[in-house]
């Protein structure tokens, strides 16, 4: 075996159908975060030639003059192959050595275990990756622990859909309450198009509002224009707009169908005995007319004050190996009774079958499942359509030079001042 930095072909060679590979892994990445300020190494280890193990890491200058390296959804290697996996960290650890670094920080993208959509375990844990941790721990990693929130530098856990049926087939899956908020949406007068570099501005605004909102950090404009010149054959943008003349057309329908449904009460009331159920079906019905009327005149305002639409919400979804990922998402919140995320949910797993991924992966939820955790909404929209919570194997750091518990003391220290 030879330990060796590779080429760009070599590691996208290496990396296209690797089972363990993803967005974080790829030379699209290296180079965003080239521009970004980090310095970025994709290593490996040759067998007879043959690429057998790789994975981009990035240097971040710290503190003392010395350097901090992170592998990303790193490495690419069969984790259950010890000698292999002893021999690149030994040669990886020199090599970080050799650059000034004190520490190597990795969250492999291997499963612990799967569990059901409700967050259950399944197959009473025959199923979890014990022999991943088990040689970690072996070669000297230190393991950050079973997190259920986000402490690491990446989600611990997700929300996926497997794509092992046809698309209406898995839809008769979803929850009745998804079908419905999707179904709903575009009857609605909201339509999904895939955005261009244009539209970043609209999405980053969207994105803005919504992380004031929920509370959770927002990139600026300028990221995602360095992020969509080095990452667009990964990127897709979805943006969900309202129509004006559908949304006006459809609303004077239901009034219509609600105004000849008290024509059809009305008649009832004159030949047949008026018990409870026909008052109760009338005052119901009074209050769909003017619930639609009241709408209609939001509808006709909206129209006129933007008679080519609006973009109400915005997707930001990547291609990561065999995954369809959702990164991002956000909604303008007077416009939620539109239900823009199911539309764009949907607009991504459509997509997602036809350029044949085998994964939906909605990306990050928490492994926290009670209904009064602050996260839990993170989760409950991805989880009406029915597919599993995914348990990583978390993050591992290791120490290679004796900054490292000068680091550490700092960190600290620093968090005791903080809960002072």
């Amino acid at each position: 075996m030879e330990f060796t930095t590779l080429t760009e072909k070599e590691f996208r060679d290496f990396t296209k159908d690797y089972e363990q590979t993803s967005f974080m892994q790829s030379i699209e990445l290296a180079n965003l975060k080239r521009e970004l300020g980090s310095i970025p190494h994709l290593v490996g280890v040759k067998k007879n030639k043959k690429v057998i193990a790789a994975t981009l890491i990035l240097e971040e200058k710290s503190i003392l003059g010395q350097k901090t390296f992170y592998a990303p959804r790193g490495y690419l290697i069969d984790y259950h192959d010890f000698d292999l996996l002893k021999y690149f960290s030994d040669e990886l650890i020199k090599y970080v050595k050799k650059h000034k670094g004190f520490r190597i920080t990795i969250d492999p993208n291997v499963v612990y275990r799967f569990r059901s959509s409700e967050g259950e375990i399944l197959n009473e844990d025959k199923d979890k990756d014990d022999l991943t941790m088990e040689n970690l721990k072996k070669l000297g990693y230190k393991y950050f622990g079973f997190n259920l929130y986000t402490e690491t530098y990446q989600v611990r856990w997700e929300y996926r859909l497997k794509l092992d049926e046809d698309y209406e087939t898995k839809k008769q899956k979803f929850s009745k309450s998804t079908r419905k908020n999707i179904d709903a949406s575009y009857k609605k007068g909201l339509k999904v198009r895939v955005g261009k570099i244009e539209d970043l501005d609209s999405m980053t605004e969207i994105f803005d509002v919504t992380s004031k909102r929920k509370d959770f950090q927002s990139r600026s404009l300028e990221y995602y224009k360095k992020m969509y010149k080095h990452m667009k054959d990964l990127m897709t943008i979805y943006i969900a707009y309202l129509d004006p003349d559908v949304y006006l057309k459809d609303t004077e329908e239901l009034l219509h169908e609600a105004e000849k449904e008290k024509e059809v009460i009305e008649e009832k009331m004159k030949t047949s005995i008026v018990g409870s159920k026909l008052t109760n079906q009338k005052e119901s019905n009074l209050k769909q007319i003017e619930k639609y009327k009241e709408e209609l005149e939001v509808a006709k305002k909206f129209k006129k004050e933007n008679p080519n639409g609006k973009d109400i919400g915005a997707l930001l979804s990547l291609r990561s190996g065999k995954e369809y990922l959702t990164l991002s998402s956000g909604m303008l919140k007077e416009y939620g009774r539109f239900t823009p995320k199911y539309a764009m949910y949907d607009a991504h797993i459509k997509d997602a079958y036809k350029e044949g991924f085998e994964w939906v992966d909605f990306y990050g939820i928490t492994g926290d499942f009670n209904k009064d955790s602050k996260y839990y909404g993170m989760y409950e929209i991805k989880k009406g359509f029915n597919g599993n919570v995914v348990e990583l194997i978390g993050q591992f750091e290791i120490k290679t030079g004796f900054v490292y518990n000068i680091y550490n003391l700092g960190k600290k220290v620093k968090n005791i001042i903080k809960r002072k």
